[in-house]
């Protein structure tokens, strides 16, 4: 099991953060409190980099929506990136890629 790690930067369209290792159930608290304290604004857009995410269980599917909902609630985006291809297809195959906006990469059209 690799630990999780989340950095924490700032983009032009908002704040990124750059998740790696493996979330699950017990740190994807850890997800959501790195979504919390990201502050992000309304027209802003959170982009969490998943490039290096080695494993992510349901707990950790349930962070990426809690994180999500917070970032909806302030009146802001959710863009996730270089996701990997396992949680890509396990986010098709619940549906869930109709909620979440996929990139392959940071880089982001103006907003």
């Amino acid at each position: 099991m690799e630990p999780l790690t989340i950095v924490s930067s700032r983009t032009p369209a908002g704040p990124l953060l750059e998740v790696a290792g493996d979330l699950d159930h017990s740190n994807a608290h850890q997800l959501r409190t790195a979504a919390v304290g990201a502050v992000v604004s309304a027209g802003l857009m959170l982009v969490m980099d998943l490039g290096e995410l080695g494993f992510c269980d349901s707990s950790g599917i349930t962070a990426l929506i809690a994180v999500r909902n917070h970032v909806v609630a302030a009146g802001a985006g959710l863009i996730l990136v270089a996701v990997p291809e396992t949680l890509r297809r396990l986010l098709h195959l619940t549906g869930l890629d109709q909620i979440f906006e996929l990139r392959d990469s940071h880089r982001l059209p103006s907003y």
